[in-house]
């Protein structure tokens, strides 16, 4: 049975002393294993509350709205190159440290990625990642804390705690089956996206084509666009959700009605007077009125008309899907790391641009799959398992 690693009681560290003390005793491990705890239900940017940090043997709890608190003292432990710094599901932790210090910490491992890459399904969460490995049951009863309140139960630490201790184990345990089965190189290649600022800024398009009318309208479309891109950048300069500020609803009723004063603009559904009257109100209307006195053939259509689109048959599709299953049982690999539904598509309908044709993704998946699609390799099942046969 797996040993597991012993730690000491959680230390809160709740002043810039002990916050210094902290950072030079992890700047001596290899690797550190980190998460956070934040609130955001009414916040654009997510508000830190608690930083977890754990080395070998012993683990920290960083009060990070403790009074006086000055949090850009753990700069050269997330900045230094000798520590990896590990996370589950590193994507949100990232975020707040980028909006905090307009830097990412590096370098990273994410356990979530690495437990794909080792066949432990799609996205799994921390919970079920400890359960299966360590054979632990996580306390899941102060998952829902608000850690802003203070102080800390002994309870609320000793959970906090939790998330970076068992996460210690996964990592060595992850890297060691990682290794063995030489799949170091593939987390790696996913991970490297995580250093990237570009990765954490919101996605306009992804909005877009939530929010997207089905109409022609270029006039509609292009105000809709452009009021998506202000309530994104008021949003964040006010730091609330950007559904506090304009609702989905109330945008598509803005640009189709394309109000031209206050009046017009109070009286879309969802729009107060006092919004309107507000100096956001008058910034949306100069957004409006941009729009309105731009050239019909200039303005912008970010995203084609998918009903344009030629589709892919139906039948590759499902016989492409059936065949990344297999070849995913077979390497022990999350299908969904391997390659996304649009992808299959654009497989389907002959690119050959696309990132699942590069690297060990190639090698899994891609290279049989365009040979699948060119008549090359057809599919049998033989002792009820699929059969991949070369023509």
């Amino acid at each position: 049975m797996y040993k597991l690693q012993k730690f000491s009681d959680p230390v809160m560290v709740t002043d810039n002393h002990a916050l210094q003390q902290m950072v030079e005793v992890l700047l001596k491990e290899t690797f550190i294993t980190m998460d956070t705890e934040f609130v955001r239900e009414k916040t654009y940017w997510p508000e830190l509350c608690l930083v977890q940090l754990a080395g070998k043997g012993k683990v920290y709890l960083l009060d990070a709205v403790a009074p006086g608190i000055d949090l850009s003292l753990l700069l050269p432990l997330l900045t230094a190159q000798s520590v990896i710094k590990v996370f589950h599901a590193a994507q949100q932790d990232l975020e707040i440290f980028l909006h905090l210090f307009n830097i990412l910490p590096t370098p990273v491992f994410d356990t979530q990625i690495a437990a794909m890459v080792a066949g432990f399904g799609n996205q799994i969460g921390y919970d079920s990642l400890v359960d299966s490995l360590l054979k632990v049951a996580i306390d899941k009863s102060h998952r829902f804390s608000d850690w802003a309140m203070r102080p800390l139960t002994t309870a609320q630490q000793n959970y906090a705690a939790a998330d970076v201790t068992y996460l210690w184990d996964v990592y060595l345990i992850l890297l060691e089956q990682l290794t063995k089965t030489n799949r170091t190189s593939w987390v790696a290649a996913e991970i490297k996206i995580l250093s990237d600022p570009e990765f954490f800024a919101p996605s306009m398009d992804k909005i877009w084509k939530r929010l997207r009318p089905r109409t022609g309208n270029r006039r509609v479309l292009g105000c809709l666009y452009a009021i998506i891109q202000w309530r994104e950048q008021e949003a964040q300069r006010l730091n609330i959700p950007r559904q506090h500020l304009v609702r989905d609803e109330s945008l598509l009723a803005i640009a189709a009605a394309l109000p031209d004063s206050v009046k017009a603009l109070s009286r879309i559904r969802g729009i107060s007077q006092g919004f309107a009257d507000s100096k956001e109100g008058g910034s949306l209307l100069s957004v409006i009125k941009t729009v309105k006195n731009t050239e019909l053939d200039t303005l912008p259509l970010p995203v084609s008309d998918e009903s344009n689109k030629r589709k892919p048959s139906e039948a590759i599709i499902s016989l492409l899907k059936v065949l990344l299953q297999a070849k995913c049982e077979a390497y022990q690999v999350a299908p969904k790391l391997v390659v996304d539904s649009k992808d299959i598509e654009n497989l389907a309908l002959g690119r050959r641009d696309l990132p699942v044709l590069v690297g060990w993704r190639r090698d899994v998946f891609g290279q049989d799959a365009v040979d699948l699609c060119n008549g090359q390799l057809i599919l049998g099942v033989q002792d009820q398992k699929i059969e991949i046969i070369k023509r």
